[in-house]
């Protein structure tokens, strides 16, 4: 298996506290967010990683020279911001990666299984899934509504309390992309048609310390939690 990190955004929500640095090469303790993401990913069956990159591109190919996994990174540069999709569907026009393949967000970490979501994706004959997980408050993020293993729809950011989001952890086969090109979003344009079509699937991450860093609480937080259990 194959996974591509999407890291091609400004950053904009963090710009306040970022001063500039993408957000997964913002430190977290002695380490950047980006370390996390790999440690994780390279403990499952995962034999490339693609980084999906567009701003600062230079500071990411500085940090793959001297990271530990640097033959295992390609980075993929869009000529301009193509959305989640695009950039997506960028890096299948111009890298050998084969389908199935993993796609996770550059600013979010959850605890979820990436063994255990491929194989609930291979026995279920699905073209795409999502990974999602219960948080205690859904109200920055949107709720998911699922039912039998199936994404049925995504709900405002507005709705509060308790529920399921998108966690940022996502299975495709490359025939989802199929009639699309340029720009376009994954969760505005390609998964509303696939909810419709009843073809998206969900992976349940129930006790999950799901963290995304693309704000400054949520940074601030992460930075805690490491400097707690450091």
């Amino acid at each position: 298996m194959k996974l591509i990190i999407l890291s091609g955004g400004l950053g904009t929500r963090l710009q306040s506290i970022s001063n500039g640095i993408p957000k997964a090469l913002m430190l977290v303790g002695d380490s950047v967010f980006l370390d996390f993401l790999l440690e994780q990913i390279f403990k499952y069956n995962i034999s490339h990683v693609y980084l999906s990159l567009h701003y600062k591109q230079e500071l990411f190919n500085e940090y793959i020279e001297n990271c530990i996994y640097k033959d295992r990174i390609t980075s993929i540069v869009e000529p301009e911001p193509l959305g989640t999709g695009g950039a997506v569907n960028y890096v299948i026009d111009n890298s050998p990666i084969s389908s199935p393949f993993f796609v996770i967000n550059g600013d979010s970490l959850s605890n979820i299984s990436l063994d255990q979501m491929f194989k609930e994706f291979q026995s279920r004959n699905l073209t795409v899934m999502v990974g999602i997980s219960r948080v205690k408050d859904a109200t920055r993020y949107g709720a998911v509504l699922e039912q039998k293993g199936k994404i049925l729809s995504f709900e405002e950011k507005s709705v509060r309390g308790a529920g399921w989001i998108n966690n940022g952890y996502y299975i495709f086969k490359k025939e989802a992309f199929d009639g699309y090109n340029g720009t376009f979003s994954l969760e505005k344009d390609l998964f509303p048609n696939l909810v419709q079509n009843q073809e998206l699937g969900a992976f349940k991450v129930a006790d999950d310390n799901f963290i995304d860093m693309g704000v400054p609480d949520d940074y601030k937080k992460l930075c805690n939690i490491y400097d707690e259990v450091k």
